[in-house]
């Protein structure tokens, strides 16, 4: 900024300062120019401190996310470690080893008895069977398909047609998880299943129930699960 001359004594100074030196007489121009300068100054230093603050927070929130992390990491760790210990523990258990080696030895010794009469349809053979040693059976590869056509042997061997044998139907038209088990569906031949279901509706439909009226009365009585109430069955019973 250039020389400036006082309005007030007339003397002869530096325009960038805010008062003549001489007189004590107020220079706008200075003045502003200065006022600008610790306006820019007071800017600058606050976006500096909001720097410092970001910079803070985010190392804050950083460090506690990396703690986060190890806490995570160290509770996985220990969580690994007693799965581990608690499966070694468990299959080095003898009382284990020997009832695992018991299964072997029956299910060598008696799985061409457990086919031989799956095959010929002797499912009360299959049934002495599996109460001799259940859980071997129950690892047996034709099981689930067992347990769903035995359900259905019995309910065709029926001469009666009462709530028992309602809910058994039932249960295998809409729900045969009912016999097998969430699990063991999977694991049965769509078909075989698809034709015994199809002869059970015919049954139906001989005794008066058309399938839109099996499916009301199913939806009528059943639970949010599935399960049919046989006391429900009761007004549903069809003569003949």
């Amino acid at each position: 900024m250039s020389k400036v001359n006082c309005k007030n004594c007339g003397s002869v100074f530096d325009g960038t300062l805010s008062y003549c030196p001489y007189c004590g007489t107020m220079n706008k121009r200075g003045a502003y120019a200065e006022f600008r300068m610790k306006v820019s100054s007071l800017i600058d230093s606050m976006f500096g401190l909001k720097d410092n603050v970001e910079q803070s927070v985010s190392r804050i929130i950083l460090s506690s996310f990396l703690r986060a992390l190890v806490f995570i990491a160290v509770i996985i760790g220990l969580a690994f470690v007693f799965s581990r210990t608690a499966q070694v523990n468990y299959y080095n258990d003898p009382e284990y080893d020997r009832k695992a080696y018991e299964e072997i030895v029956w299910m060598e010794e008696n799985i061409d008895r457990l086919n031989e009469a799956y095959e010929r349809g002797d499912y009360k053979t299959v049934e002495k069977l599996y109460y001799e040693q259940p859980d071997a059976v129950r690892n047996w590869s034709c099981y689930y398909s067992y347990t769903l056509k035995y359900a259905y042997q019995k309910i065709e061997a029926t001469d009666r047609f009462d709530v028992y044998v309602f809910q058994n139907m039932l249960h295998f038209i809409f729900m045969p998880e009912y016999f097998t088990g969430y699990n063991g569906m999977s694991r049965v031949d769509r078909d075989e299943y698809a034709g015994m279901r199809d002869a059970l509706l015919a049954e139906l439909e001989a005794k008066g129930y058309s399938l839109s009226e099996v499916e009301e009365i199913y939806d009528r009585c059943s639970d949010s699960y599935g399960y049919v109430d046989s006391g429900m069955l009761k007004e549903y019973i069809k003569e003949g």
